[in-house]
């Protein structure tokens, strides 16, 4: 059986879900909401809503392409 993979914040561990204000951190190469954020500016690699930080990180975010597919 295969798992589903369903994306969440990192610090608050809520799913992630389109049109929500995220930002991509360089250090973790991961993502959190950003009101979750933590991180320094110097940190932020990319912001956005979450469907654009999806389509511009594919390199790093290939496991998630079925939030955007659906």
């Amino acid at each position: 059986m295969e798992k589903k993979v369903i994306p969440h914040c990192s610090v608050c561990l809520e799913e992630m879900k389109m049109g929500q204000r995220v930002v991509f951190d360089r250090t973790l190469k991961g993502i959190m909401h950003a009101d979750c954020s933590y991180s320094p500016l110097l940190e932020v690699e990319d912001q956005g809503f979450y469907e654009e930080i999806i389509r511009r990180n594919q390199r790093w975010l290939d496991h998630f392409n079925h939030t955007i597919m659906h």
